[in-house]
């Protein structure tokens, strides 16, 4: 690339950042010449793009978090370079092959001290469905590729960066509603639902086990219980002491995730039972007075409200 002045090429790769992402600050981190290569494309409402680029600070401060900004969660792998990801108190030290998600509704600061090349893949929240909540609790967490499964992952981040390497305007047709299917899959699959370590504790365990499957009809305690090969017995001994049961706490989050989706305009051609049972409420009979009870609000008064 043709060198250009300082002020003019940070400000030229900020810009194209925030329109592909959401509002950043970027500032270099060494004097001297300031160069970078941004190339993006798209599989349906997922985007996938190549950055390339000197030693820089990225940041989403509270300030430049707005309303009519994308909710996306941003799934980054770091194929050359080093990088240190920061979000929700958590950080983590990136070496390339390592993969990292962090999301465009809180503030993060990203630091590459050297040359970086990644691949960043944006996935809207609105195609992660109820793991969102799980993810968030994995914001700032190195996930490595070069073993196992997540091999395979990191083969396939690998894959689209060489595609972004070269001219594309983008995955079209079945071809980019299957890349997209694929692509949240593999969100889902790797981070989503990755383990946590040993030391955690056991209860936050379960809970994260529950938010990354409430679409799920049948997840119960018992299917809690047999997913973490202990008694039912036991988990309600486990959450005694906290505020509700197990049971009632999973009835609670798929009543807020219904109440969302029912105050959301971009669902209102859905009905009541369609939105609950995307959220494993198959039988919606009773639904609008368990609302009522929950929020002051049935399902028509929370779209009415709405509107």
């Amino acid at each position: 690339m043709a060198s250009v002045s300082l002020d003019e090429e940070i400000e030229s790769f900020e810009a194209s950042a925030s329109t592909v992402f959401a509002p950043l600050r970027i500032r270099p981190l060494r004097p001297g010449p300031f160069r970078s290569s941004l190339r993006a494309t798209s599989a349906g409402d997922v985007a996938v793009t190549r950055i390339k680029c000197a030693p820089c600070q990225v940041r989403r401060t509270p300030r430049l978090i707005g309303s009519g900004d994308r909710e996306l969660v941003k799934v980054t792998m770091l194929t050359a370079g080093r990088g240190e990801v920061e979000q929700d108190g958590r950080r983590c030290v990136l070496t390339p092959g390592d993969l990292v998600n962090y999301d465009t509704d809180r503030p993060y600061q990203l630091n590459f001290p050297d040359p970086y090349d990644i691949t960043v893949v944006a996935v809207p929240k609105s195609l992660l469905g109820g793991h969102v909540d799980t993810l968030a609790t994995r914001s700032a967490v190195a996930v490595p590729t070069s073993r196992g499964v997540q091999r395979v992952v990191g083969g396939f981040f690998r894959t689209m960066t060489d595609v972004l390497g070269e001219d594309t305007a983008g995955f079209s047709g079945d071809a980019g509603r299957h890349l997209t299917d694929a692509l949240v899959s593999m969100v889902i699959s790797e981070l989503a639902e990755l383990r946590p370590e040993p030391g955690e504790d056991f209860a936050d365990r379960v809970l994260a086990h529950c938010l990354a499957r409430l679409a799920e009809p049948g997840l119960t305690v018992e299917s809690v219980a047999r997913a973490h090969h202990v008694s039912v017995r036991y988990l309600h001994k486990l959450f005694a002491g906290r505020s509700m049961t197990l049971s009632a706490w999973i009835r609670r989050q798929r009543l807020e995730r219904i109440r969302r989706d029912l105050a959301d305009p971009a669902l209102a051609d859905r009905t009541a039972a369609a939105i609950a049972a995307r959220w494993g409420v198959l039988d919606a009979t009773h639904l609008s007075r368990a609302l009522k009870a929950e929020f002051g609000l049935t399902a028509a008064e929370i779209r009415r409200a709405t509107r």
